[in-house]
């Protein structure tokens, strides 16, 4: 059965998540983080993806991200083919890391673009991790008002 072909046009906006495979750990460790968020960076930098929101949990993450060349598949497969290799090697095992490809949805009213921010800054409250999804610190919830804040999160219309 053949996947179907991502509707990625310059300037489409998605929810993009995935998980670890079997609902495994996908980040263990603060460096984990750390290294998945500067695969993020660099992909940004490089000008194929804008990150407006984001949630890292243990077993899965978030974000609110548009697509200003039309390279989404490239660019997330690229994170993630990353580290997963670096995730492997630092721990001295091989196989696979994600479910499978990234899924994505795309968003395509500024309203459904609003629920959604409070979607996934609300995902670490709903884990029951936090109590506000400010005091959460791998989400961008609490860098929204914060005058510093990672040069890759684009922040200027929320």
């Amino acid at each position: 059965m053949t996947r179907s072909e991502r509707i990625d046009e310059p300037g489409t906006w998605h929810h993009v998540m995935n998980r670890g495979i079997a609902r495994r750990t996908l980040f263990e460790t603060e460096l984990d983080i750390r290294t998945f968020l500067a695969g993020l960076a660099c992909t940004v930098r490089a000008g194929h993806l804008e990150v407006h929101s984001f949630c890292i949990l243990t077993t899965h993450f978030h974000m609110l991200v548009r697509s200003p060349k039309g390279h989404l598949s490239n660019a997330l497969h690229g994170i993630q083919n990353r580290y997963s290799r670096w995730f492997n090697r630092s721990r001295k095992r091989d196989g696979p890391l994600f479910r499978s490809r990234f899924r994505s949805k795309r968003v395509d009213s500024f309203g459904y673009r609003w629920q959604l921010v409070r979607y996934i800054d609300a995902n670490p409250v709903m884990a029951r991790l936090v109590e506000d999804p400010r005091s959460y610190p791998h989400g961008s919830a609490s860098m929204y008002q914060s005058p510093i804040g990672p040069r890759w999160l684009e922040r200027s219309w929320i």
